[in-house]
């Protein structure tokens, strides 16, 4: 019994090295940026725009959210639809959409940000809520809204597809706060040092029992 206690604490200390040392991580799954539809729930053709998380073709999962569905509200990391909003692209009128969505009382927390003729086009933010504006194209369905999971800086790029208009303005709510984002490699280090502190002890402990 000593034997399987002394091979079971080896193990903890192992562990604890590989997880201080950044080297026991779980591995993610590749996965496409954010494509928005006309129609989330039958997408036909090609995608109005992406959006990529640190890079055109970054993944977002964990990161960030669209808004998939307004009843009942729903999100997705990797499919979204465009949403009919206010005809009059004005903070104020966007903001009062924002909020019937949401039901919320959110103020803007910038006002209409135009973008820059590249495509994509890289823009970061710390906003909890932001709402894109694309040009109107087949249907008058031209807004998406995203949500910042972690409530840290994002890095997007939004790429124009081609079909219809292009990015015409985006507008953020809130910021900072939000969930606990995902541990830094030094917090994952100072886990792993606790980690084999206790698997030390533990091991000596048996050892002298």
């Amino acid at each position: 019994m000593k034997t399987i206690y002394l091979r079971a604490s080896k193990l903890a200390v192992l562990a604890s090295f590989l997880m201080a040392g950044g080297l026991l991580l779980p591995v993610v799954a590749s996965a496409t940026p954010i494509s928005f539809y006309n129609d989330a729930s039958a997408p036909s053709g090609t995608a109005r725009f992406t959006v990529g998380c640190g890079s055109a073709s970054g993944n977002c999962s964990g990161t960030l959210e669209a808004l998939f569905s307004e009843s009942p509200l729903t999100w997705s990391s990797s499919i979204s639809q465009m949403l009919g909003g206010p005809s009059n692209a004005s903070p104020t009128a966007e903001t009062t959409f924002v909020n019937g969505l949401l039901g919320t009382s959110l103020t803007a927390s910038s006002g209409n940000i135009a973008p820059s003729n590249s495509n994509p086009f890289n823009f970061q933010t710390d906003a909890n809520y932001f709402l894109i504006k694309v040009g109107g194209g087949p249907t008058h369905q031209a807004y998406a809204l995203l949500y910042n999971l972690g409530g840290g800086n994002l890095d997007l790029w939004f790429t124009a597809t081609g079909q219809a208009g292009g990015l015409s303005h985006y507008i953020t709510f809130g910021g900072g706060g939000g969930p606990t984002p995902v541990p830094e490699p030094g917090a994952l280090g100072m886990f792993g040092l606790g980690a084999l502190l206790i698997g030390l002890f533990a091991g000596l402990r048996r050892r002298f029992i």
